[in-house]
């Protein structure tokens, strides 16, 4: 009955479409927004939208620890109107326990655990070093594929009025080329342990098991342009 409820809580939703526009942060937060637009929180679909000169630069990283396991999201936001430094809210969900769940709350089992900072000018701009150093802004990698089951960051931001996407994939060798992890974990005070990534391969990637006990959440993605393909942000 449980999860009835929470498939018709989640469902109602669907009528506002599949772009996320993200006029606050905190939609994101909301389980049912997240459900039916994170392909577009990838893409930074809310940020390409605002983005234009004189705009705050605006960033945001998200890890994929293999979908279903772990997904953690940072959003750095300078601030305004002192352009020094900016907001840091990290998020971050490990595997749904429907333990968790209560009645105030159906979907508390969906949420996000969550903390809020702010970074010195000084902490901006080392961030800002780091991600270019991690080849951010050069191009978007044409024709890398993000599967669910994989180990991977994406970065899509708002810099000087420009707008950015890129894409590291653990199992295509991309790992070490990222240099702005540690400065995201660090800061991290969501107590929501970081899931290392380890080799994946093919029949990773495939349903195993009984029909029973397979997953409902397999999904592949392809960088095409400065996001993600073949996503519909008419919404």
């Amino acid at each position: 009955m449980l999860r009835v409820l929470v498939k018709v809580t989640l469902m109602a939703y669907l009528v506002g479409g599949c772009a996320y526009h993200g006029p606050s942060q905190s939609d994101i937060d909301n389980p049912a927004v997240r459900k039916v637009a994170w392909f577009s929180y990838l893409d930074g679909n809310d940020i390409r939208e605002r983005c234009a000169p004189g705009a705050p630069d605006r960033f945001r990283l998200v890890y994929n620890g293999q979908y279903e396991k772990q997904i953690r999201s940072y959003e750095i936001t300078q601030a305004s109107p002192n352009p020094g430094g900016a907001y840091f809210t990290a998020r971050a969900m490990g595997p749904t326990n429907l333990a968790e769940v209560e009645l105030n709350d159906l979907l508390a089992p969906w949420r996000w655990q969550k903390s809020e900072s702010q970074l010195s000018g000084g902490e901006l701009d080392q961030f800002r070093d780091l991600l270019t150093q991690s080849g951010w802004g050069k191009g978007a990698p044409q024709g890398k594929i993000l599967h669910s089951r994989d180990f991977y960051w994406v970065a899509s931001g708002c810099r000087n009025g420009q707008f950015h996407f890129d894409a590291w994939v653990h199992a295509q060798g991309d790992f070490p080329e990222v240099k702005f992890q540690d400065f995201l974990l660090a800061r991290d005070k969501t107590n929501v342990a970081f899931r290392q990534p380890v080799k994946v391969g093919p029949r990773d990637r495939t349903e195993q098991g009984r029909p029973s006990e397979r997953s409902a959440t397999i999904f592949q993605l392809t960088v095409s342009g400065e996001g993600i393909g073949g996503l519909l942000n008419a919404f």
